[in-house]
């Protein structure tokens, strides 16, 4: 009823802007767009899925690749998927020769000819391959290139293509140099796979549920970090407490 008042009174945007917001109505925030057309309708292509059909159709096959990559990344793990029965004969007999020995057969590295025959890898290529080609799609098309890396989502894209690549050379190099330090490069190539673990933060992009979570997170900050004070100061003065009773027990 006030609103058709507003409007037959021709009271103005600004009473009816003032009105919707005592109303508790939410504002809508206005989306920046490119300004050529063919960037404008990547742009809406690739990062509004509500825009289009085509773009539901982007946003799900972007979906699916994301989730084979997490369960190709979790298999990998397991050891019914690797090598370790025709490696392992191998490592002990060079057990006297040579401290790569001692690895673990997992972590000796295959050759080339086998890196790119496993599944496991052509999958991992596949996925990056259209992750970054999402990225560049984006990154061409967005409004402001500075805006582009401010937002998290495009950092978490980023951090869990990289390591694919640095992995990738530094796998080549490992096994150009055979009397290199072997050790030290597959603790090295170990931490950088951790980023691939960003990947499951992908997720968030397609689902409304996870965003809300991450802004509800982000406006408590400040009362979460309250609450890990807490805990921390509980958890030393009861671990305190503890060592200092059992402290004259053997």
């Amino acid at each position: 009823i006030f609103s058709d008042e507003i409007l037959f009174y021709e009271l103005g945007s600004e009473a009816m802007e003032q009105f919707r917001e005592d109303e508790g109505f939410i504002k809508e925030m206005e989306v920046p767009l490119p300004s050529s057309e063919v960037c404008r309708q990547l742009w809406l292509l690739f990062e509004y899925p509500e825009s289009s059909n085509a773009a539901r159709c982007i946003a799900l096959v972007s979906l699916l690749v994301i989730i084979i990559s997490i369960i190709g990344f979790c298999m990998e793990t397991l050891p019914e998927f690797r090598d370790d029965v025709e490696i392992l004969p191998t490592a002990f007999k060079e057990t006297q020769e040579s401290p790569a020995s001692f690895l673990p057969p997992s972590a000796i590295p295959k050759s080339i000819t086998a890196t790119l025959s496993d599944p496991f890898f052509v999958v991992e290529t596949a996925c990056i391959v259209w992750f970054f080609f999402e990225l560049c799609i984006r990154f061409i098309a967005s409004p402001s290139k500075k805006d582009f890396f401010n937002n998290i989502m495009n950092i978490i894209d980023l951090i869990s293509i990289v390591p694919y690549f640095i992995t990738l050379v530094m796998d080549m190099v490992t096994k150009a140099d055979a009397n290199s330090s072997q050790n030290m490069s597959l603790a090295i190539l170990r931490v950088i796979r951790l980023g691939r673990v960003f990947r499951v933060f992908k997720l968030s992009r397609h689902s409304k549920g996870l965003q809300v979570l991450g802004q509800t997170i982000k406006a408590s900050m400040r009362e979460l970090g309250l609450l890990i004070f807490f805990l921390f100061i509980g958890v030393i003065l009861f671990s305190s407490a503890i060592y200092f009773a059992e402290a004259d027990e053997p």
